[in-house]
């Protein structure tokens, strides 16, 4: 599919799909508005045509209907069920939140009867973070690749055997079913939404409107590796100082950031920073620096076209070789054949070889 091509139910007709998103008491008021936001931008971001004739109709559906209160105080009108029955006879796609009042929408019968009959004709069905609970409960997801909330994971595959719940993945895309780890990864996957409906030059877009961070494809870790070194540090030293540091290093990966670099940033002597550093955080500070580029590097791979030696100085390697060889410790080939796959892979000419972006934030 080209960058500009619709999908091809979006380029046979110009109506209006509705998209229903699923909420309850005590859900996390993100995880339904953030897509929410993302389907609404379009009109005003793109302008024509879609201006004219916006491409999604937005509801906001709960069990029972009325006023439904997110965990942060604010409240929502919501449509019942029944009422949606009566005004929407297909719903394009169907987007269930997350939130601590999850577990009532698991144990609500009637709601996961709902689930079960209109997800028959529903060309899409999502979750997000812990709305995967309900989608398993109705036994949408027997046999599906799922993905959930990191914290979540291991429960959900527990309590649902028949499930194939994925640790680690912004999200997944599993035929007509999408689900995603949740909060701020809700807003990657209706982008992700979005691209395959109207290309990806209008995801792109949105995500320059949102000023989200950078466009995350799916098989971005949950954690990246910044964030996880960060997370790291703070478990083992009340120093955030350390946790700071990261964000510094992934602000300056084409500078010097040898170890008296960083040293130097900290306040300590090298060998004194080195010990602390491996302490805190279980690697050295090389090491930390070759995943933070090594992450940098396979994006810009996969997103750009920019030339693979351009690309080595942008990520702080120097030298197309040093990434090259980084590429192959790490990922098993070469910067130019992740990039082939990548593309391979986004055109479905073929199939990933497996590469485990994960691993970098391990």
């Amino acid at each position: 599919m080209s960058l500009h091509a619709k999908h091809p139910s979006f380029a046979a007709t110009a109506d209006t799909r509705t998209v229903v998103v699923l909420a309850f008491d005590d859900l996390l008021l993100l995880n339904a508005a953030g897509p929410l936001e993302v389907f609404a931008a379009i009109a005003r971001v793109l302008g024509e045509p879609y201006s004219a004739s916006p491409p999604y109709r937005l509801l906001i559906a709960s069990p029972r209907g009325g006023q439904v209160m997110s965990i942060s105080g604010i409240s929502v009108t919501t449509c019942s069920l029944e009422q949606i029955d009566d005004i929407v006879p297909l719903i394009d796609t169907l987007i269930v939140a997350g939130g601590p009042g999850m577990a009532a929408l698991e144990a609500d019968e009637e709601a996961c009867a709902w689930l079960r009959r209109r997800s028959v004709d529903i060309r899409r069905l999502c979750s997000i973070g812990t709305g995967a609970f309900a989608l398993a409960a109705a036994g949408l997801l027997d046999g599906r690749q799922v993905v959930t909330h990191w914290k979540f994971a291991a429960e959900l595959q527990a309590r649902y055997p028949a499930v194939h719940c994925h640790t680690d993945a912004l999200y997944l895309h599993d035929g007509n079913l999408w689900t995603c780890g949740g909060a701020t990864a809700g807003i990657d996957l209706a982008l992700g939404l979005v691209e395959q409906d109207l290309g990806a030059h209008t995801a792109l877009a949105l995500a320059r409107y949102f000023t989200v961070f950078m466009w995350r494809d799916a098989e971005q870790p949950q954690l990246s590796a910044s964030l996880n070194a960060q997370s790291k540090a703070l478990r083992t030293d009340p120093d955030v100082r350390l946790a700071r540091l990261h964000g510094w290093i992934a602000a300056n990966l084409n500078g010097d950031l040898r170890v008296e670099r960083l040293a130097e940033q900290f306040g300590m002597s090298p060998r004194h920073f080195a010990r602390a550093y491996v302490a805190a955080t279980g690697e050295t500070p090389a090491q930390a620096v070759e995943n933070l580029r090594l992450e940098t590097a396979t994006r810009l791979l996969k997103t750009t076209s920019e030339p693979i030696k351009r690309i080595a100085e942008t990520a702080g390697f120097g030298r197309e070789e040093r990434m090259r060889r980084a590429f192959q410790k790490h990922l098993g080939t070469s910067p130019h054949g992740y990039r082939n796959e990548m593309k391979a892979a986004a055109s479905g000419a073929g199939q990933p070889l497996g590469i485990a972006l994960a691993g970098l934030a391990q």
